[in-house]
C-alpha cells in the first residue's frame, strides 16, 4: 500500500470520526476454480463441485482466520428450476472470541463420503436427548416412498426462558413422521403444515447423509444454539465421531454478538459474504487474506473466456454500507445521505458502468434507476424532496417505504437494483432488518488490490457526501448514457470529474490508482499508427436486452440476447489526426471531440461502433447478418489508406475453439490473433461513406442501420 492510499484512507476515517459517524462495509467478492466446467461455473447455482471448495475454504478460515467458531450449512432460497435450497456455508464466531465448537477436526470439511452407517443417527439422537431429558419426544422419519427404511430422527425442541422444551407430535409406530419428497436434510422436509395450531414447529433432527452425520439445528436464540453446539459437539466426542455436519438456522437475533462469513452458491461462482469492517483499512485487510486463503484452494477471481478475453469472475462484488450497531446506523440517524448517494450515483455514470461486468444496462443485474421506468427519476425527485423536508430523524421504516418502490429493476425486482435497499429495514425480508444499503455495480475484479482500491473510492464517497450532502433534481442523461457512457474515454473522463471533486473536498483519490482497472475492463484491442499518429481501439460496453419470457415445465426464464458487441475508436490527441479519417468497413466513422482524464486543455477524438457479432437464438433482429470482421481503416486526406487491419470478435478462422483457454498466455495469443494487420491495404484509395447516425447516437455508429457497400 502506497503512503499516498494510506494517508487517503486515514483522512476518510477522520472525517466520518469528526461527525461522530460509524460506517461499516461489507462486500461479496466471488471466485471460481482455475478451469471451471460444468454449468456450476458458468450459469447453475448448484452442482457437484462447489459445496467441496466452499467446505474446504471454511476449513481453512477455521484454522487461520476464526479458531473456535462453528462451521455450519445454512439454507436460502430455492429457484424454479434448482432441485435445492441454495446453502450457505457459514463460519459464526464469537466476537468475544469464547469458542462456540471445540473439534474442529471432527466436522466434515470436504466433499468426501464419510464411514458411519444409518445407524448412528439414533444413537447420537438418543444420547443428545437423553442429556436434554426429553427421549420421550423422538420419532423416527420416513421417506414418503420408504419401504420402512428409517431417513433419520426427529426430536421437537425449542428453547425458551433458560430451558430446553418439547412437545408431543401425533405420530406414533403405526403412523410415522413422513417426509416431504426431495433431498434436502430432512429438517426441511418435514410435515410442519400438518401440524395442529399450538403445537411446537421447530425440531432438532439427525440422520446420516453419504455417510456422515448431519446434525440439524432449529431457530433458536444464541443462547439456546450455544448450548446446543456444546452438545453435540460433546456427545459426538463420546461416540468418537468424525465427518460431522452441523446444518439448519443460524442463531436467531445475534448480530451484534457474532461474527459471520459466509460462503454461498450463486449462478457460476462461489460467493464469498465478507462480515462487516469498522474501516477501510480493516476491509483491505480482510478481503487480502480471504483472496489468498481461497487462491490456496484452487480458487481464482478471474474467467478466461473462449475468444481469450480474460473479466472477472463474472459475479458480482458487491459493497455494502451500515453501522456496528442500528441505533448507531448511519443512514437511519443521517437520512440525507442515502438521498445523497442516490443523487450522486445517478449524476456520475462511472458509478453504475466502470466497476461493473460486461453486462451492463436496463436487463442486467444493477440497472440505474434511469434505466428503467421513463417516470423513475421525476418520482426519485420527489422522494429525495422528503429527506430535505425532515426535521428530525425518522423511524428506521421511513427510508424503506420512501425509496423501497423507487429502487427495483424495470420488472419490479428490489434486488436486481443498482443501489438495493433490501437490507435496510424491509420487514417482509427475514434478512430485511439489518439497516445496509448495497452497492450492487460492482464486479469481482482480476487482482485484490484493485477490488480494495475501488471499494476505497467509493467509502470516500460517502464520507464527501456525509459532510456536503446533495441536493437538487437528477440529471437527465437521455441518449447520452448509452452512448459516451458506455465508451471507456466517456466513463475515464467522469472517474476524474469524481476524483476531482474529492480532492476539492479534503479527500484527493489519485485517478490513477484505478488505471490498471481502466486497462483491465476496456482492454486495447490493437491499434493503427502512422508517422507519430496512432488510433486506438478498445473494447467498450454493450447493454444487452432480455428477450421474451420462456417457459419451461411451469417455470419462466428470459434470455439475454448478446449478439450485439461495441468497440470504441479513439486518438488521444485530436490536433494529431489533421486531415485523417478513420473507416469502418468503408463508412466513415465521425470522431467528436471529449476531454481527456476530466480536463479542459486538452482533448481527444472518439467514435464507436456497434454492430452484430454472433449469431444465436433468441436474439434480436434475425434478419441481420453477422458483421465480424470489422475492417478498420486510416485514410489521408486524399482519400489513401495509409493504415488498416481487420478485428475478428471471434476466431479468425472460422473455427469453433475446442475449449476456454487454460493459461493466461493461451488467452492473450487468441486475443492477438483477432486482430489481423491488412498491408496490402495501405496504398488503395477510398471513397468514404457517410455513416448513417441515429438521434439516439451521438458517438456510436449503429453498422446494424447502415447500407453497406
Amino acid at each position: 500500500m502506497s503512503p499516498e492510499i494510506k494517508a487517503l484512507a486515514d483522512a476518510v476515517e477522520r472525517r466520518f470520526d469528526a461527525m461522530d459517524l460509524h460506517v461499516t462495509m461489507g462486500g461479496e467478492p466471488t471466485f471460481i476454480p482455475e478451469h471451471p466446467e460444468g454449468d456450476e461455473w458458468n450459469q447453475g447455482a448448484l452442482g457437484p463441485e462447489k459445496l467441496g471448495y466452499a467446505r474446504r475454504l471454511a476449513r481453512r478460515l477455521l484454522r487461520t482466520e476464526y479458531p473456535g467458531a462453528v462451521v455450519m450449512q445454512v439454507f436460502g432460497k430455492q429457484y424454479p428450476g434448482e432441485p435445492l435450497p441454495r446453502w450457505v456455508v457459514l463460519l459464526l464466531q464469537r466476537n468475544d472470541r469464547t469458542p462456540l465448537w471445540s473439534r474442529p477436526d471432527a466436522l466434515l470439511l470436504d466433499d468426501v463420503p464419510g464411514p458411519h452407517p444409518d445407524g448412528l443417527a439414533h444413537d447420537i439422537m438418543q444420547a443428545i436427548a437423553k442429556e436434554l431429558e426429553l427421549r420421550d419426544y423422538v420419532l423416527p422419519c420416513f421417506e414418503s416412498d420408504s419401504d420402512g427404511t428409517r431417513a433419520g430422527w426427529v426430536l421437537p425442541l425449542d428453547w425458551a426462558d433458560g430451558k430446553w422444551r418439547s412437545d408431543q407430535w401425533p405420530y406414533a409406530a403405526d403412523e410415522p413422521v413422513t417426509l416431504a419428497p426431495g433431498e434436502s436434510p430432512i429438517g426441511l422436509r418435514l410435515p410442519l403444515a400438518d401440524l395442529d395450531e399450538g403445537k411446537l414447529r421447530r425440531a432438532l433432527t439427525v440422520e446420516v447423509k453419504n455417510g456422515s452425520l448431519h446434525v440439524f439445528f432449529p431457530p433458536l436464540e444464541l443462547d439456546g444454539f450455544a448450548k446446543l453446539v456444546e452438545l453435540v459437539a460433546r456427545v459426538t466426542e463420546a461416540a468418537n465421531v468424525e465427518g460431522v455436519v452441523l446444518c439448519g438456522y443460524r442463531p436467531e437475533g445475534a448480530t451484534e454478538a457474532l461474527t459471520s462469513l459466509g460462503l454461498a452458491a450463486d449462478p457460476g461462482v462461489l460467493e464469498v459474504n465478507l462480515p462487516p469492517t469498522s474501516s477501510w483499512h480493516d476491509y483491505d485487510a480482510l478481503l487480502a487474506r480471504i483472496t489468498a486463503a481461497a487462491a490456496e484452494e484452487g480458487l481464482k477471481t478471474t474467467r478466461l473466456h473462449l475468444n481469450g478475453q480474460v473479466q472477472g469472475t463474472g459475479g458480482g462484488a458487491h459493497l455494502l454500507f451500515g453501522g456496528p450497531t442500528l441505533d448507531e446506523n448511519p443512514f437511519f440517524a443521517r437520512p440525507d445521505i442515502l438521498a445523497s448517494v442516490i443523487r450522486y450515483w445517478q449524476a456520475h455514470p462511472c458509478l453504475s458502468y466502470f466497476f461493473s461486468g460486461q453486462y451492463v444496462g436496463p436487463g442486467s443485474q444493477a440497472p440505474r434507476a434511469d434505466e428503467t421506468l421513463a417516470s423513475r427519476l421525476y418520482e426519485l425527485e420527489t422522494a429525495c424532496a422528503g429527506v430535505d423536508q425532515l426535521d428530525e430523524a425518522p423511524d428506521r421504516g421511513f427510508l424503506d417505504r420512501l425509496f423501497r418502490n423507487l429502487m427495483t429493476d424495470s420488472g419490479g425486482n428490489t434486488h436486481r437494483a443498482e443501489i438495493c435497499l433490501d437490507k435496510l429495514w424491509n420487514g417482509a425480508s427475514p434478512t430485511g432488518l439489518q439497516g445496509l444499503v448495497e452497492l450492487r455495480a460492482f464486479e469481482t475484479m482480476p487482482d485484490v488490490a484493485l477490488q480494495s482500491r475501488a471499494a476505497l473510492f467509493t467509502r470516500a464517497i460517502v464520507a464527501m457526501l456525509a459532510s456536503e450532502p446533495r441536493v437538487g433534481d437528477l440529471r437527465r442523461f437521455d441518449a447520452t448514457l448509452h452512448d459516451l457512457y458506455l465508451l471507456p474515454s466517456g466513463l475515464w473522463s467522469d472517474v476524474h470529474a469524481v476524483c476531482d471533486e474529492l480532492t476539492e473536498a479534503g479527500l484527493p483519490f489519485d485517478a490513477a490508482w484505478l488505471r490498471d482497472l481502466m486497462a483491465h475492463r476496456f482492454p486495447v484491442l490493437g491499434t493503427l499508427e502512422h508517422e507519430g499518429l496512432e488510433v486506438i481501439v478498445r473494447q467498450a460496453l454493450e447493454p444487452w436486452p432480455l428477450m421474451a419470457e420462456v417457459s419451461h415445465g411451469g417455470a419462466t426464464s428470459r434470455l439475454v440476447d448478446n449478439s450485439t458487441d461495441r468497440i470504441e475508436i479513439a486518438v488521444a490527441d485530436s490536433k494529431a489526426l489533421g486531415a485523417h479519417r478513420v473507416l469502418v468497413n468503408g463508412i466513415e466513422l465521425a470522431l467528436r471531440e471529449v476531454e481527456v482524464e476530466g480536463t479542459a486543455n486538452r482533448r481527444a477524438r472518439i467514435g464507436a461502433v456497434r454492430y452484430k457479432s454472433a449469431d444465436g437464438w433468441p436474439a434480436l433482429h434475425p434478419h441481420i447478418s453477422v458483421q465480424s470482421p470489422l475492417t478498420i481503416e486510416l485514410i489521408d486526406g486524399t482519400g489513401k489508406v495509409v493504415s488498416a487491419a481487420q478485428y475478428h470478435h471471434w476466431n479468425p478462422d472460422g473455427s469453433a475453439y475446442d475449449a476456454a483457454p487454460r493459461a493466461h498466455e493461451e488467452a492473450e495469443r487468441r486475443r492477438r490473433e483477432r486482430w489481423v494487420a491488412q498491408p496490402d491495404a495501405v496504398g488503395q484509395m477510398r471513397a468514404p461513406i457517410a455513416g448513417a447516425y441515429g438521434q439516439e447516437a451521438h458517438y456510436t455508429l449503429d453498422f446494424r442501420r447502415q447500407n453497406h457497400p
